[in-house]
């Protein structure tokens, strides 16, 4: 399965953007979401704190692994989004 390496832009508030010009299967360098697209799509994404959502997590369940808002324009072009199971934020 052959993915193509994206380098988001980042903007004010930790907003990361990737414009993806066809159809394909990308990942982010940064983050590691994996997204599949039938076309051209502009997608924004960030990261949250689990401290504001913590909450909403209910037993058994816990909170593992990172947090994302993805929004994007075009929307029937994102076929899927694989999220990744953890993040290094430590550089």
């Amino acid at each position: 399965d052959q993915k193509e390496q994206v380098t988001p832009r980042i903007l004010a508030g930790g907003q990361h953007v990737v414009q993806l010009d066809g159809e394909g299967t990308y990942q982010c360098s940064l983050t590691g979401l994996i997204f599949e697209v039938t076309g051209a799509i502009k997608i924004t994404y960030c990261l949250l704190s689990w401290s504001k959502y913590a909450s909403l997590v209910k037993k058994p369940w816990i909170v593992g692994g990172p947090l994302f808002d993805v929004c994007c324009d075009g929307a029937a072009a994102l076929t899927s989004i694989q999220f990744p199971h953890s993040l290094c934020l430590s550089g």
